[in-house]
């Protein structure tokens, strides 16, 4: 294989890689573009599955990325990675004439394309296909040491999915991500007279804790959303628990009424929007997004003592400044691994 051909091979590879990983970063966003997939060719009976499905096809993308970018096993990839474009191709030509009000969900919510867009994109990887692969002969052997690179950055990619399977994006793309003022972005929710309370989450310190599938909150996440919740309180943090249901809903299922006083409730699809964790939290400062938790990492005691020693953009900042590095020391990890071993 000349050296043209290689490169576009790369680019090729560079693109999936990054496509998937943008996905695998964010499992449950992933999940709730392939709800509307298939809402779109009438596939609801596939909705349960669809977080799993969407992470399934990620890593596959985001594997067969890595290979490309290694160079292994040629014409097994060739084969692969042309009947991945064929099935885009068809797939974004059909978004594109049908039109619908959705997002291809191509580099989950990084990157947001229109349907023209996502096929003039699907079109350029093809032609980069062809100039990799086409003539289908005289592909070259990569040297031993690319399946090693390979195994590796598969194996750190696999780990990468079951982090993020466990815990937040490491990088927020979404329209309540860390820093968003609120009074710009609406976060709707209404108490248990159906009455809409928006303007609690605008003032002083706020700890607000979102339920997106309130009946999958088990005894323990229960426990520790209480006792976050008080120390929370404590410390002078407003707390107002959110909940993809209703006061009816609720009411039915033997909760004790007095506790409607402190349960919230908002629609589904914008509680996990706010926060992709079922029993996550977030640090609102009057009204400015600061930070958020997954359900398994609350913070304690001294988690608040810190936060409040530190100016609210201090904390947001702080963390922003960590994430953003872990992510791009994690891509730069592996386009080393993959290129230059």
């Amino acid at each position: 294989m000349n050296g043209f051909r290689r490169i576009c091979m790369v680019i090729l590879g560079m693109v999936l890689l990054v496509a998937g990983l943008l996905k695998l970063m964010d499992p449950v966003g992933a999940g709730l573009v392939m709800d509307e997939y298939f809402n779109f060719f009438h596939l609801a009976f596939l909705k349960p599955a669809s977080r799993i499905i969407a992470s399934v096809l990620a890593l596959l993308e985001t594997l067969l990325g890595a290979a490309l970018v290694a160079g292994v096993w040629r014409k097994a990839l060739a084969i692969a990675s042309g009947m991945l474009l064929i099935v885009f191709t068809i797939i974004t030509i059909i978004l594109f004439l049908a039109n619908p009000s959705m997002d291809c969900g191509c580099f989950g919510e990084a990157i947001h394309l229109n349907h023209a867009q996502t096929l003039l994109k699907n079109l350029i990887l093809d032609a980069l296909w062809c100039l990799a692969f086409i003539p289908f002969r005289n592909l070259g052997q990569p040297q031993r040491i690319k399946y090693v690179s390979f195994s590796l950055a598969a194996v750190s990619l696999v780990l990468f999915l079951l982090f993020s399977a466990l815990s937040i994006p490491l990088r927020d793309y979404t329209k309540f991500k860390p820093g968003t003022e609120l009074e710009e972005e609406i976060l709707s929710f209404y108490d248990a007279n159906y009455v809409y309370v928006d303007s609690l989450a605008l003032e002083g310190k706020v700890m607000l804790i979102s339920a997106y599938e309130p009946a999958r909150l088990d005894n323990d996440k229960m426990v520790r959303i209480s006792e976050m919740a008080r120390t929370a309180s404590e410390s002078g943090y407003t707390v107002l628990f959110l909940m993809a249901s209703t006061p009816d809903a609720i009411a039915e299922q033997g909760i004790n009424p007095a506790l409607l006083s402190s349960i919230y409730f908002a629609d589904r699809k914008e509680l996990m929007t706010l926060n992709r964790s079922n029993g996550g939290a977030c640090y609102i400062s009057d009204g400015q997004i600061i930070r958020k938790w997954a359900a398994a990492s609350l913070p304690d005691a001294d988690g608040f003592r810190e936060m409040d020693e530190k100016a609210p953009v201090d904390v947001l900042l702080a963390r922003q400044n960590r994430t953003r590095a872990l992510f791009q020391g994690f891509t730069l990890y592996l386009f080393a691994v993959l290129l230059l071993m």
